[in-house]
């Protein structure tokens, strides 16, 4: 075999080498890209059923509330209050698993309700935009196969303030049954627009 012969042949196993490698690199590329979109696409369901799952918390709360108070008053309707919230995150756990949505305050009315290191960070971003008159927003954090929701609850319906304005303002029957249910209890001292705290999500 001539010196050009070699020569072709060996430049003919070069190109269909870099050719194979080339193949090989697009398809884990093409591989990344199908679970990342994928990914993407899973996340963007989780998003929106926690959104629903939280909307439909915040409605049965405040549906069972309004009904005890009218028909229990407010002193019975701390009870109600106490469980129904509990409850229900226990129920949702039950029926999705792996998810878990709950309520959390830095001033809260029950120990289990604080906040984690991530959920502060929120609230602190929360009071600064609070400072510049803005209303705080509903945080998502998506990563990797994990979808975070923060969304604020804000006091603004006056018979809240009954358990949880002013200390001076609520009733001293009031003040007392939540003393014996909740001896360390904080959320008092709230005004009418104020950040009461929040619904988390995990998923």
């Amino acid at each position: 075999m001539s010196h050009l012969s070699k020569f072709f042949q060996k430049q003919f196993h070069v190109f269909f080498s870099y050719k194979n490698n080339l193949i090989k690199l697009l398809s884990i590329f093409l591989f990344f890209q199908f679970f990342t979109v994928c990914d993407a696409g899973q996340n963007a369901e989780k998003k929106e059923i926690l959104l629903r799952l939280i909307s439909e918390f915040q409605i049965d709360l405040q549906k069972n509330l309004e009904s005890a108070i009218r028909t229990k008053g407010v002193v019975g309707a701390i009870d109600v209050c106490r469980t129904i919230s509990t409850e229900k995150e226990a129920a949702l756990k039950t029926e999705f698993p792996g998810i878990l949505i709950r309520r959390v305050s830095e001033k809260p009315r029950n120990p289990n309700h604080q906040p984690d290191a991530w959920e502060t960070e929120i609230f602190n971003q929360w009071k600064e935009s609070q400072k510049k008159q803005n209303t705080p927003y509903t945080v998502i954090l998506s990563k990797n196969t994990e979808v975070r929701i923060l969304q604020p609850i804000i006091l603004q319906n006056p018979t809240c303030l009954q358990c949880h304005g002013s200390p001076k303002d609520i009733n001293p029957e009031v003040s007392k049954k939540i003393a014996e249910l909740y001896p360390k209890d904080q959320a008092k001292g709230y005004k009418l627009g104020e950040l009461r705290g929040a619904f988390s999500a995990i998923w």
